[in-house]
């Protein structure tokens, strides 16, 4: 067993990691493999590193590898859902056309878009009238005439 605690083990071990994940995606497979590489380059420069230490060594940086990148891909992805309107119907909304189909008070009225009628708010609005979304606030859409 000790071909493998050596620098040439951890490279082999290491490129084995990389090629896997080529195979089996998930992206942690790519940090351990990379985390195998350092600790050869590292196992090269300091040769008289027990066992114990290295392998303690591997799993310290695959953990802190596969932490970082976790924490950046989430941050990316909170940022991204900002911006993005996908699973979000109510954004989609925006800039659709529908027909007033009932009159409610104080300004409020339904609106049909699609196969759907919603709270619909705007001025002047009357029976029939065409109207286009233009901002959405929870279930209101906030319209205006279409002429």
């Amino acid at each position: 067993m000790e071909w493998l605690f050596n620098w040439k083990g951890w490279l082999i071990l290491g490129f084995v990691l990389l090629a896997l994940e080529l195979i089996i995606p998930g992206v942690f497979i790519m940090w351990w493999g990379l985390s195998a590489i350092l600790l050869a380059v590292l196992v090269w420069l300091l040769p008289p590193l027990s066992v114990g230490i290295q392998i303690s060594g591997f799993a310290l940086l695959a953990i802190v590898f596969s932490l970082i990148w976790w924490k950046y891909q989430h941050s990316k992805d909170k940022q991204n859902d900002k911006f993005t309107s996908l699973n979000s119907r109510e954004q989609s909304m925006i800039g659709m056309q529908g027909v007033i189909v009932e009159i409610l008070e104080n300004g409020i009225a339904r609106g049909k878009f699609g196969d759907t009628t919603w709270r619909v708010i705007g001025s002047e609005l009357h029976l029939g009238d065409k109207v286009q979304v233009q901002r959405v606030d929870g279930i209101t859409l906030y319209v205006t005439k279409v002429i």
